[in-house]
């Protein structure tokens, strides 16, 4: 229960810091429009692209983290079903 309780929150957590850097780097892309030195424009607006790809890229891989631990169901129960079931493998190959 407490380690399903730290991995949503670690879920939680880096899905608010990508949304709030995705912020951020939306924010200095704007931002590097205002600039008058083209070198320092460049800089900037590259720098905040990196910094919205690597969000976006973070926020994907939490969603489909998420989507498929829904889908999967609680994984400790499936550990226990196969514990009790016993080892199929052993008896295909007396077979």
């Amino acid at each position: 229960m407490v380690r399903k309780l730290l991995w949503w929150t670690a879920c939680g957590a880096s899905a608010i810091l990508s949304i709030f850097f995705l912020f951020v780097g939306i924010s200095l892309c704007i931002a590097s429009y205002n600039l008058k030195h083209p070198y320092h424009f460049i800089l900037t607006f590259f720098a905040s692209n990196l910094i919205i790809l690597i969000s976006v890229v973070v926020i994907i891989a939490i969603i489909i983290r998420v989507i498929s631990r829904l889908r999967q169901g609680d994984p400790q129960s499936a550990l226990e079903t196969a514990r009790v079931a016993g080892d199929s493998t052993k008896n295909n190959l007396r077979q």
